[in-house]
């Protein structure tokens, strides 16, 4: 591990643990709170002054410089927006496919300089274990990761988000089958125990 890859994971343990006591507040999503989980995602790798605050500059995806995200004068009110949506849409959509959603509409706007997509997983994952559902991590391998950058590529360009919804949904799925699978073993492990036990 690279000093770079270890200083980011350090960053993220820190947002997660903020994540996991907004969970425990309950507290309603808010630009604040995506602000923060920016902050404490990237404070070590970026610019400290661009940490946690929206971007003032042009941004577009890499080799797409015809495409920009939204105006850095646009984001302010696209964010407030973003927020309205989800204070409906979590009471309308299904968890899983407001998380995904939750999370492209994120990744549309790009309100910052760096780590708009680790924040957009912070957040989908905020929204998900507000529900009940288990931390999903998209895996890290080139293909997993085209697979990821991909769907949302489409997302983008086409407006059709459904190849993304059933991307997350499939990491749902398997995330929560292990953990499932996990604590079958666990209870297995523990009558096994109690019956050796019992045999003294």
């Amino acid at each position: 591990m690279s000093l770079k890859e270890a200083m980011e994971a350090v960053d993220l343990a820190a947002a997660y643990d903020y994540m996991s006591e907004l969970v425990s507040k309950q507290a309603p999503l808010s630009e604040r709170i995506i602000r923060d989980l920016n902050r404490l995602a990237m404070i070590k790798n970026s610019d400290p002054h661009t940490a946690g605050a929206y971007r003032v500059v042009e941004a577009w995806p890499y080799g797409s410089e015809d495409q920009p995200y939204v105006s850095p004068f646009d984001i302010q009110p696209q964010m407030k927006a973003l927020i309205e949506w989800a204070h409906t849409a979590s009471e309308q959509l299904h968890p899983v496919e407001y998380a995904a959603e939750l999370h492209e509409r994120l990744v549309a706007i790009h309100p910052f300089v760096d780590g708009n997509g680790r924040t957009a997983r912070l957040v989908m994952n905020l929204s998900l274990t507000e529900a009940g559902y288990p931390v999903i991590n998209i895996q890290p391998d080139a293909k997993a990761r085209q697979a990821y950058m991909d769907a949302l590529g489409h997302a983008r360009s086409t407006g059709d988000l459904l190849p993304f919804k059933v991307l997350i949904g499939k990491y749902t799925q398997e995330t929560m089958e292990k953990r499932i699978d996990l604590l079958r073993r666990n209870e297995d492990n523990i009558a096994e125990a109690q019956s050796e036990s019992d045999l003294f």
